[in-house]
């Protein structure tokens, strides 16, 4: 706790205290409270004139009582004490822990100089009856005692009761420790000693003495009080003094720059109001002190207004000190801030705190709209945020019953649009720390979904290619174009094939791979075929060929037909024939050599196209015929 707190929560305490002893039957006496708090412990001491005589123990019970009510905070001993104005030793104590109250414990001793025959009076408020009877009392003052040890237990003298026969004992008191947390009012710091007292020879002689002398003190205490009132006799310089502690407070709130100026203001300002109070009623300065009382005690519930807005706008500052805040801290920090300024509304024009109010209050509503501007920012970045999250859901929902390209299309769509939102949360605001949390899992999901649908755009397009290039094949197949059957079956198969396992056209794209290897293997034998066709015919083209032509044919995949023609018969015959006549051995021998060789080329051609060949003579008769191997 730093030295300005303790001093504002020492002020805060006195006047609570002062206002639970004027409840209890205290108001208008000159018993003024001072706290002092000390890590967590607490000080408290009652002051008075020697004119008042207080019973310590109802007075400590009214302040005990009023500080367990108010529960100082971090405080765990509190200590009692009662002193007279001028004497630094007090004459009365009482301690107490918060956990062990109410006058539990043995340290409470009263030392006063005992009256005669005061009257009982229910708050413990006795007048002296002498004043001279306490100007003696400086070290040690007169108590009664029952005989018993003053440490058995507490002991708070009546003063309404009288004994003859008692001899009184003094206490002297030691010095208070100037360490706070040993305990100042521990009794074995203080001895006793014995007062001797001459017996009294007659009792009723002491009776009627004392009746008398009771009597006459009563009167001279009487009338030694009311003379000893403050502004009774003499000058009222009470009066100067609290106009001047008045005017200081006054200043302090214009001038100091620190944050408890008000609390340092009402403490100059309490300091005036405890200076008139204790003007009676009999003064000539009465009417002029109440009105000026009157006057103070406007100025400080116009000061309490000030320190409690100051607390609110505290409290608010504290809430919002950190931001990026929630928009409940916000809310919260709003209603302080609103309340503070309410508060300080209630400061009337013309009040000495009217001017700071009105400073604090311009101070207040700029960081009222100020936190108005981020709360809203807040708000809207919530609003924000919740719409993101909204439509991921929607994309995970869509994600998972996707199958085809154009679905998966869709999700990515999803997955770029909540990042978008994401994006357009200010980074001065909290969800933005969310929004950074979310962004790597959107991430991944829409790299996911872009994948995916590239994926099943390949599985489409592939299995598109497939069932259309297989379906030109057969019009080619139709057309006996064997070629480009086989060229379009084997790109067909080669798209069945690039299908992506796992995907929707996957399974659609199986059974299209053994068929289409069935008709491309269909295909490529009738394109041999073809081809086989189609060399037969070009080398029977080129073996027939001649002048005369030799032969005409026929090729089907099962039978090639040649047929020598009539002209080329006949110039062979007669080309033999003449050679016979002529006896030409060579040339006989060259025509034989010719049909040999004409033999061997049309089986070589019948043996290459694995077709079987026939021969036919120019009648149509067959002279040969050869089986391929």
């Amino acid at each position: 706790m730093t030295v300005a707190t303790r001093q504002s929560n020492a002020q805060i305490l006195e006047v609570k205290l002062q206002q639970h002893l004027q409840a209890a039957g205290f108001k208008k006496l000159p018993l003024y409270i001072s706290c002092d708090f000390r890590d967590e412990s607490l000080t408290v001491v009652g002051e008075h004139p020697r004119s008042l005589v207080l019973k310590a123990k109802p007075t400590f019970a009214v302040l005990e009582a009023a500080i367990l009510e108010i529960e100082p905070e971090s405080i765990q001993q509190i200590g009692l004490c009662l002193k007279i104005t001028g004497q630094k030793q007090p004459y009365a104590f009482h301690s107490f822990t918060m956990h062990n109250p109410v006058l539990s414990r043995p340290k409470t001793v009263q030392l006063f100089k005992k009256t005669e025959n005061p009257p009982p009076e229910e708050t413990g408020i006795v007048l002296t009856e002498n004043a001279a009877q306490t100007a003696d009392v400086e070290e040690e003052i007169p108590l009664e005692t029952d005989g018993k040890d003053a440490w058995d237990e507490e002991y708070f003298p009546n003063l309404s009761e009288s004994s003859n026969n008692s001899e009184p004992i003094a206490f002297k008191v030691a010095a208070i420790p100037v360490d706070i947390a040993d305990n100042p009012f521990n009794p074995l710091d203080m001895e006793a000693v014995t007062v001797a007292q001459k017996p009294k020879h007659s009792p009723f002689a002491m009776l009627a003495a004392a009746g008398i002398v009771s009597m006459a003190a009563l009167i001279l205490a009487a009338g030694y009080y009311m003379l000893s009132r403050p502004c009774v006799i003499g000058e009222c310089t009470a009066l100067a003094d609290a106009k001047q502690l008045s005017e200081n407070s006054t200043k302090t709130l214009k001038t100091s720059k620190v944050a408890n100026s008000p609390q340092e203001s009402q403490r100059q300002l309490k300091q005036a109001i405890a200076l008139l109070e204790p003007i009676p009623s009999w003064s000539i300065h009465r009417g002029e002190a109440q009105s000026a009382l009157e006057n103070y005690r406007k100025q400080n519930q116009n000061l309490n207004s000030a320190i409690d807005a100051g607390r609110l706008a505290q409290s608010a500052a504290q809430k919002t000190q950190n931001p990026p805040y929630s928009a409940e801290d916000g809310q919260e920090a709003q209603a302080l801030w609103q309340s503070a300024i309410a508060e300080l509304a209630e400061i009337p024009p013309d009040s000495p705190a009217y001017p700071f109010a009105q400073k604090k209050s311009k101070e207040y509503r700029k960081n009222l709209a100020t936190g108005n501007r981020q709360l809203s920012t807040e708000k809207q970045a919530e609003k924000t945020l919740l719409a993101a999250k909204s439509t991921a859901q929607i994309a995970e929902a869509r994600e998972a019953v996707a199958h085809t390209a154009e679905t998966w299309d869709q999700v990515q769509a999803g997955w770029e649009e909540a990042l978008d939102i994401l994006s357009a949360i200010p980074t001065s605001t909290t969800s933005y720390q969310q929004a950074k949390l979310l962004v790597p899992k959107y991430e991944t999901k829409l790299s996911e979904a872009r994948e995916r649908k590239n994926v099943e755009g390949i599985s489409e397009n592939a299995y598109t290619q497939a069932v259309t290039l297989a379906a030109e094949a057969q019009i080619f197949e139709g057309k006996n174009a064997w070629f480009k059957a086989s060229e379009y079956w084997r790109r067909a198969l080669s798209y069945a094939e690039q299908v992506p396992a796992a995907t929707s056209y996957s399974q659609k794209a199986q059974p299209l791979i053994a068929s289409y290897k069935t008709s491309l293997q269909q295909a490529e034998v009738r394109l041999q075929e073809e081809r086989n066709l189609q060399k037969a015919r070009t080398d029977l083209d080129r073996t027939c060929k001649g002048n005369p032509k030799i032969c005409d044919y026929t090729v089907s995949k099962d039978l090639i037909a040649v047929q020598m023609t009539p002209g080329y018969v006949q110039k062979l015959q007669q080309t033999f024939i003449q050679a016979n006549n002529n006896n030409a051995v060579k040339t006989r021998q060259a025509v034989e050599q010719h049909v040999q060789t004409l033999q061997k080329a049309l089986e070589a051609i019948a043996e290459n196209a694995k077709i079987p060949m026939q021969v036919y003579d120019g009648e149509g008769q067959r002279i040969g015929s050869h089986e391929p191997k």
